[in-house]
């Protein structure tokens, strides 16, 4: 089979447009990369080869030189992997995260372990290490626990597993901030965010309406408006739970633009946030032209390239940002650019806000 018909070819960076690169770290192997591999009817460690990442000695962006075609993607998104799982887990909107849901995710998974079912236990293995990951721990005894047990998943010791799965139950009480199940809805980066750009009136976010802050936003006083993502790189219309689209949870008090970024015309927002988007374009030039074009102040929140856990960028994002990458964005749009949101890094994310201080900026927090 010639697999090439399913990639198209990147010669120069999309954000530089600098020919010079250098090899970095293969995709992970997840959900997404069995996915696609199925769906192609190629070989997972052929496709992760496949789909290697490069990285521009110029910008330092990192970048997929293959990558899928348009028609490919949209399919992904629309037919096979539907549903954003993350989205819909935060705030908790589907009650996933309970005592309930991680005794059956852990019987699920010491199941799977003893039966040796590849399949089960690489989705048993992820829906209880989410779940897991996500409880807030107090103690250092805690802390301990989690840890190991997180780690006891990972290498599938079910000694552990079985000995302390009632330890772990009990520990579960809220999710940690900016982890799966809280994600990004946080008062504290907001308010960090006007620190550096002054109070919010209009806030705008693009890509997913489920993990970000309009309803924070709409708390404080600001006039929201949602944007979609384009559909044939991210979740859209099917992206729906038992007969519930996304989009529903917006709110009629929100604006919602549904034929995306580009239809925004005279738009002048005082905050944009693109959450989690950025990494899914191969034009992100253009996407950062628009966005700066309808909104004073960006905020971009991507994935951390250098996660020990999740080394590389995974196959899903054609893309990868770093300090060094956002400070030539930073550079070429005359902004200032701040990535010194700490907190938001237990989520392996970062937080870049590029922005222009207005003279009379004083926002106490």
């Amino acid at each position: 089979m010639n697999i090439n018909k399913f990639f198209t070819k990147f010669n120069s960076c999309p954000l530089c447009n600098s020919k010079k690169r250098s090899v970095t770290k293969y995709p992970y192997k997840h959900r997404y990369a069995e996915q696609i591999s199925k769906i192609l009817n190629i070989d997972l460690n052929t496709l992760i080869k496949k789909t290697q990442n490069v990285k521009c000695n110029n910008c330092g962006l990192i970048y997929k030189s293959l990558w899928f075609k348009k028609e490919l993607y949209k399919l992904i998104f629309n037919k096979y992997v539907p549903v954003h799982p993350k989205g819909w887990d935060s705030g908790n909107i589907l009650n996933r995260f309970s005592k309930k849901s991680l005794k059956k995710a852990i019987n699920l998974l010491i199941n799977s372990i003893k039966s040796n079912n590849v399949e089960n236990k690489g989705f048993a293995k992820r829906n209880t290490f989410s779940i897991v990951d996500s409880i807030q721990t107090n103690s250092n005894l805690e802390k301990k626990l989690k840890k190991n047990y997180l780690l006891s998943i990972i290498n599938e010791n079910i000694s552990y597993i079985e000995k302390n799965q009632f330890k772990i139950i009990d520990l579960l009480n809220i999710p940690e901030r900016f982890k799966r199940f809280s994600n990004f809805s946080d008062e504290k980066l907001f308010y960090h965010i006007q620190k550096y750009i002054g109070k919010i009136k209009y806030y705008g976010e693009v890509g997913c309406p489920l993990w970000g802050m309009l309803q924070i936003a709409k708390n404080n006083g600001s006039k929201t408006i949602f944007i979609s993502g384009d559909e044939s790189i991210f979740w859209g219309k099917k992206c729906q739970v038992k007969k519930k689209y996304c989009c529903s949870e917006i709110g009629k008090s929100t604006k919602f633009i549904k034929k995306g970024i580009n239809s925004c015309k005279g738009k002048k927002l005082d905050f944009l946030g693109i959450f989690v988007y950025l990494d899914h374009t191969t034009q992100p030039l253009k996407l950062l032209k628009k966005a700066f074009s309808v909104a004073n102040n960006v905020g971009i929140i991507l994935a951390e390239t250098k996660n020990p856990g999740f080394p590389g960028v995974s196959i899903q994002h054609f893309s990868g940002w770093n300090n060094k990458t956002m400070s030539y964005v930073a550079k070429k749009f005359n902004k200032k650019l701040n990535y010194n949101f700490k907190d938001i890094k237990v989520s392996g994310y970062n937080f870049f806000l590029l922005y222009q201080p207005p003279p009379d900026v004083d926002v106490h927090l």
